[in-house]
């Protein structure tokens, strides 16, 4: 009986979650979830920001295996963000084309609205931490 309703109540929360618009599941400090085949994203949790115009600094960390592949929403990216490789290589492409490799140790900014793809190119899983700037409102 147990077992049976732990099995019913998994299957209703999972398809809950796949039905509900992402907003509407957030995601709390410490969970981790899959955002792409390959390609998984930890909630390091929010700071205050000390940045005029932002309330406030979301800390991630995105772990990608060795071949997996993503690209920023058709709409760019949403917030401004520092980014920092802390293991491993990824290659990006920017959106006039041209490729931009970084490895381990290396940051760089983000513009709110700049496309991109990425992917994974070295040997290793590449684990890159993100600073995204949010504004009061912003999600």
């Amino acid at each position: 009986m147990r077992r049976t309703s732990l099995i019913i109540a998994v299957t209703l929360a999972v398809g809950m979650m796949a039905l509900w618009p992402a907003e509407l599941v957030a995601q709390e400090v410490g969970q981790s979830k899959e955002l792409s085949p390959g390609r998984v994203r930890m909630n390091l949790g929010e700071v205050p920001a000390n940045v005029p115009g932002f309330e406030k600094v979301r800390i991630v960390e995105d772990t990608a295996q060795p071949g997996a592949a993503w690209s920023t929403p058709p709409t760019g990216m949403p917030s401004p963000m520092f980014c920092t490789l802390k293991k491993g290589e990824i290659t990006v492409t920017m959106e006039d084309g041209k490729e931009v490799r970084y490895k381990a140790g290396d940051s760089w900014v983000c513009p709110v609205g700049m496309k991109t793809s990425a992917k994974s190119t070295g040997t290793e899983p590449s684990v890159m931490r993100m600073h995204h700037l949010l504004r009061p409102g912003d999600k």
